[in-house]
């Protein structure tokens, strides 16, 4: 997998260890648009959703980029944390999740390049998936009966597990599971803009221009 970094920025390794980021996301049916997966010719799955959710770009970008928080509100997601960190801007650059359902317990780590506006995600876990490669796009969406700031998400994911039982499953149960992963990370901005909703326009906005 393509260990991919920063562009022109230094890491620096805060702990040793295996994890990081996944992203599963998702919508429902009334307020956004689901692709259902597509089979490549590899046996890849790839699939996309695009959501208007309610809260400024600035913030939504902070809860994707703020890994190691995941195991306090992703549904499956039991524990996280940040291996290593851009020195300039302190954006994960190497980040892991812990992963458990059911009988079912897995742990992986992906590379992290934080843009403006952009976060993707690819795995470095060769035992777990032969390619994971996830990407956040946000942008700021105006609306015609508020000023209140909101943002069009879209979530890219393209996949394959070692395991086929895996892949099998996941093909049956993408659309739920991602349902339930995209309600969490809104539902994640929501609860943060409802108690600082005064410094998230400004303060937060400003630490996101900086990179």
């Amino acid at each position: 997998m393509i260990h991919a970094k920063l562009a022109s920025h230094q890491s620096v390794r805060r702990r040793a260890g295996m994890l990081t980021l996944v992203r599963v996301r998702s919508l429902s049916p009334k307020r956004c648009l689901f692709l259902a997966p597509r089979n490549g010719k590899n046996g890849y799955q790839s699939y996309r959703l695009s959501k208007k959710v309610g809260v400024p770009p600035a913030l939504l970008y902070q809860v994707i980029a703020d890994v190691s928080k995941y195991q306090e509100f992703v549904p499956f997601v039991t524990e996280s944390f940040v291996n290593e960190r851009n020195v300039l801007t302190s954006l994960p650059t190497e980040a892991g999740l812990r992963v458990g359902w059911k009988q079912f317990d897995e742990m992986f780590t992906c590379t992290l390049e934080c843009l403006k506006n952009k976060i993707v995600a690819e795995s470095i876990s060769i035992l777990l998936f032969d390619c994971l490669h996830n990407e956040w796009n946000l942008k700021e969406a105006k609306s015609r009966f508020t000023d209140e700031p909101s943002t069009l998400v879209e979530l890219s994911l393209t996949y394959k597990f070692k395991n086929p039982l895996y892949n099998t499953l996941s093909s049956l149960f993408h659309e739920q599971v991602s349902s339930i992963m995209m309600k969490a990370f809104e539902d994640r901005a929501m609860k943060i803009r409802a108690v600082y909703k005064d410094d998230v326009d400004q303060g937060i906005a400003n630490d996101v221009d900086k990179n």
